[in-house]
């Protein structure tokens, strides 16, 4: 496959992704470098500024992300850490625990609780959706269902339908 033909396939593959979605996914990344180094989030926010997301712009697969977003994101969680983990925890299944799940899941269930639990002003179907597609990078079918399920989940808890 000549260069062009490969450019398109990617792009095809992502969907055309938006600043937000490169946003979250390097937020996802973020969080999960915090958890498995114990460094502070400054320090990954600031690796992270100064060299990952730059070089996304060069990247023919994302859009650059919103730096703004991604801080908000990163720093939210943090912050809001155990009441996440909370809302997470009593979303699982009775023999589930939160340490059984996969780092990068955490990371993905977090920044999707926080937003959801955050970020009023974006409809809950696009939450749930970025956060699957990130999934979907990371892991095969089955994770990303198990991902959808979850999202579904705790969007009700956060979000009933009024």
């Amino acid at each position: 496959m000549n260069k062009n033909n490969n450019e398109l396939a990617v792009k095809r593959k992502t969907g055309g992704r938006s600043a937000r979605h490169s946003s979250r996914l390097a937020a996802v990344q973020a969080l999960y470098q915090i958890e498995q180094t114990d460094d502070s989030c400054l320090d990954v926010i600031e690796q992270f500024v100064m060299y990952r997301l730059n070089s996304a712009k060069e990247d023919t697969q994302y859009f650059s992300p919103d730096v703004d977003f991604f801080k908000q994101i990163v720093c939210g969680v943090i912050e809001n850490r155990a009441d996440l983990d909370l809302i997470i925890e009593e979303n699982l299944s009775e023999n589930w625990r939160l340490e059984r799940i996969a780092s990068v899941t955490r990371a993905i269930f977090r920044a999707a609780a926080y937003e959801l639990l955050k970020e009023e002003l974006i409809p809950t179907p696009v939450i749930i959706n970025e956060y699957i597609e990130i999934g979907k990078e990371f892991f095969e079918d089955s994770e990303a269902a198990f991902i959808n399920s979850m999202l579904d989940a705790i969007s009700k808890s956060l979000r009933p339908i009024s």
